[in-house]
C-alpha cells in the first residue's frame, strides 16, 4: 500500500512532524503494537513521537549516506546496521557519474563503516537491540531525499528477519516514494514533495540533532517499555548474564534495580549478599553503567 495524503503545510519542527505521521500510521498498523525505529539523527525525534503515541518501543537503525567525494549530500549508496547484520546499498543512477565509482564507493563506504560503528556504541550506551525477528517495523527519517539511507535500513532489516516493514516519514522528495516502495510492505508518505529542493524545506524548524539529543530519546524511550518488562530482553548483555546465573527468585528480586539502572543510563548495580538467603541490590554511581559489583555485608 502507498499512502499519499493531502499535501500539507510546512511542518513547524520534527515533534509536530512526528504526531502527524502517527496518525497517518494509525490505519496502516491495525492495533498491531510495532517496533518503532528512526534513523539517526534526525529521524529519532520524529520516530521518539511516533512511538510514544502508539504506546511502542523504540530503537535505531544505524545508518550512514555514502556520499559523492566532491559532492557529499548526494548520496551514491548507504550503509546500515541492525543487531550486528551489516547492510550495503549503492545508488546505480548517481554511480553512473561518478569518476572511478567502484573505488570512490569503497574507499567513502569503508569511512562510513568506521562511523556507523562509532554512533552505534556512542548511542546504545550498553543498551542492546531490541529483536526485530518476526517483527512489524516501522523505519523512521525525518524525510526521505533518494531513498538510500532508507533501502539500506530496510536491506539491514530483512537480513535480520523482520516479519513486516513500513518505511514511513513526513515528506518524501522527488521520485524518493518510489525508489522506496517496492523493496518495503507498506509506505506512509504524507507528502510527495517533488518541487522541494531539500528535507529542511519541509520544516520551518530544522536544527541540527546532537548526538547526546539522540541518546536521550532512546534512554527515556528503554525506561518506559521496561516498566512493563517481563524478561531480560531489553537489558545490557552484561546484565542479562548475571541473572541469568541466580536462582529464579533472587533475579525477580533484584530485576527492578536493573530496571532502575537502565532507565537512568548512568550507573551501575552494586549486589550485597550476607553469605545467606538475603541479597540486595541497589544502582551506585561506584559502579559504571552496564556493570555489576558483588560485596559481602
Amino acid at each position: 500500500m502507498h499512502l499519499k495524503h493531502n499535501e500539507p503545510a510546512r511542518y513547524a519542527d520534527r515533534e509536530d512532524a512526528g504526531w502527524q505521521l502517527a496518525a497517518a500510521l494509525r490505519p496502516v498498523l491495525n492495533d498491531v503494537e510495532p517496533l518503532v525505529l528512526g534513523l539517526p539523527r534526525g529521524g529519532v525525534p520524529v520516530a521518539g513521537v511516533v512511538a510514544e503515541a502508539l504506546g511502542a518501543p523504540l530503537d535505531v537503525v544505524m545508518v550512514r549516506k555514502v556520499g559523492v567525494p566532491e559532492f557529499p549530500e548526494l548520496a551514491m549508496g548507504a550503509v546500515a546496521s541492525i543487531g550486528g547484520t551489516l547492510e550495503t546499498v549503492r545508488n546505480a543512477k548517481v554511480l553512473a557519474d561518478v569518476r572511478n565509482a567502484d573505488a570512490a564507493f569503497a574507499r567513502v563506504a569503508e569511512r562510513e563503516q568506521e562511523e556507523l560503528a562509532r554512533r552505534e556504541l556512542l548511542y546504545r550506551e550498553g543498551l542492546a537491540p531490541l529483536a526485530v525477528a518476526g517483527a512489524t517495523v516501522v523505519v523512521i527519517d525525518d524525510g526521505v531525499a533518494t531513498g538510500a539511507t532508507m533501502l539500506a535500513a530496510v536491506a539491514a532489516l530483512r537480513a535480520a528477519g523482520a516479519g513486516r516493514i513500513v518505511a514511513a516519514a513526513p515528506v518524501f522528495l522527488a521520485s524518493a516514494a518510489e525508489t522506496v516502495h517496492g523493496s518495503v510492505d507498506e509506505l506512509v508518505n504524507p507528502w510527495s514533495a517533488t518541487d522541494l529542493p531539500a528535507v529542511g524545506s519541509a520544516y520551518r524548524s530544522f536544527e541540527q540533532v546532537p548526538d547526546a539529543e539522540v541518546r536521550r530519546l532512546l534512554q527515556n524511550a528503554r525506561g518506559r517499555s521496561l516498566g512493563t518488562m517481563t524478561d531480560y530482553s531489553e537489558l545490557p548483555e552484561s546484565y542479562r548474564a548475571y541473572l541469568a546465573g541466580l536462582d529464579d527468585s533472587t533475579a525477580a528480586a533484584v530485576l527492578p534495580v536493573f530496571k532502575q539502572a537502565v532507565a537512568g543510563g548512568e550507573h551501575g548495580v552494586l549486589i550485597t549478599t550476607n553469605l545467606g538467603p538475603d541479597t540486595q541490590a541497589e544502582v551506585s554511581g561506584e559502579v559504571p553503567f552496564g556493570e555489576v559489583r558483588e560485596t559481602v555485608r
